[in-house]
């Protein structure tokens, strides 16, 4: 996991409808959104910093375009060590987060390192907190989610701190994007149909809801069971670039419909930031 740094490209170099649409075709692999976001902002020709604990990847699905960014290796706990990055920043994207956390699979206390208090809400204070700390003008996009995995509500909470938290920096411009299933045919294909089944899920379960007494303990069960409709890769991917430069988007979630919508236009303004 790992989160990017990234500076607006030159004017001349911002239409750029064929790389973008290239972009979608060949996003895939291990480091999902991540990956996704870092092909996009180089697709677009813009200056990316990625950091992450192991630096710079070896993996062959890299190679194309590897080369175009700047690889640092840091820890997000401890932003001091990539100061120097943070401060020539435009935007911070940040990526950091764990699905299953360090607690139910080894048993570790809530805190404790790979924690989702610490992947999903710490890395993401810490890192928020220096670049005000160190930037003079410091945005930064944060990807959350709208819905928690059944029965890991601290997979949310935790997240939902974090955004308090950055909506709490007075110098900080944040924009949170709150995603559902993420799926993509091309680099995911299994999650096509689980992708139709959420969505089914979705509407049924709303429907049913209706007619359980709240504050039982069949509610609250069946509460765990609340999911979100799905999102496309894409269009996470193309928010959270806009959305690092577009100053509308300051102080506000975006939800998987909005994130459609900021892709659709997007796509219709010829691929410019």
């Amino acid at each position: 996991f790992f989160f990017l740094m990234i500076r607006r490209p030159p004017r001349s170099t911002q239409s750029r409808s064929s790389a973008a649409s290239d972009v979608y075709k060949r996003q895939g692999g291990s480091g999902y959104v991540g990956r996704a976001v870092l092909r996009q902002a180089v697709a677009l020709g813009i200056k990316t910093i990625s950091i992450s604990r192991s630096g710079r990847p070896k993996g062959k699905e890299y190679a194309p375009w590897a080369d175009q960014v700047e690889w640092v290796q840091g820890n997000a706990m401890n932003p001091s060590g990539f100061e120097a990055q943070l401060r020539r920043t435009e935007a911070v994207v940040h990526l950091i987060g764990t699905l299953i956390d360090s607690s139910v699979r080894s048993g570790r206390s809530p805190g404790d390192e790979g924690t989702y208090e610490q992947m999903n809400r710490d890395t993401a204070i810490a890192v928020a907190d220096k670049l005000v700390e160190v930037n003079p003008a410091p945005r930064m996009v944060y990807i959350s989610a709208s819905r928690a995995p059944p029965f890991l509500k601290r997979y949310l909470s935790t997240r939902e701190e974090a955004e308090r938290h950055l909506f709490g920096l007075a110098k900080l411009r944040a924009v949170v994007l709150k995603p559902g299933f993420i799926y993509s045919g091309r680099d995911r294909g299994w999650s096509v149909p689980l992708r139709y089944g959420i969505d089914i899920w979705n509407k049924t379960y709303g429907t049913a809801m209706q007619f359980v007494p709240k504050k039982t303990v069949l509610h609250d069960v069946l509460d765990n069971f609340n999911v979100d409709t799905s999102v496309a890769l894409e269009d996470i991917a193309t928010t959270s670039i806009v959305a690092a430069f577009d100053s509308t988007f300051d102080g506000q979630r975006l939800y998987n419909d909005d994130m459609a919508r900021v892709r659709e236009r997007f796509e219709k303004n010829g691929f410019k930031i």
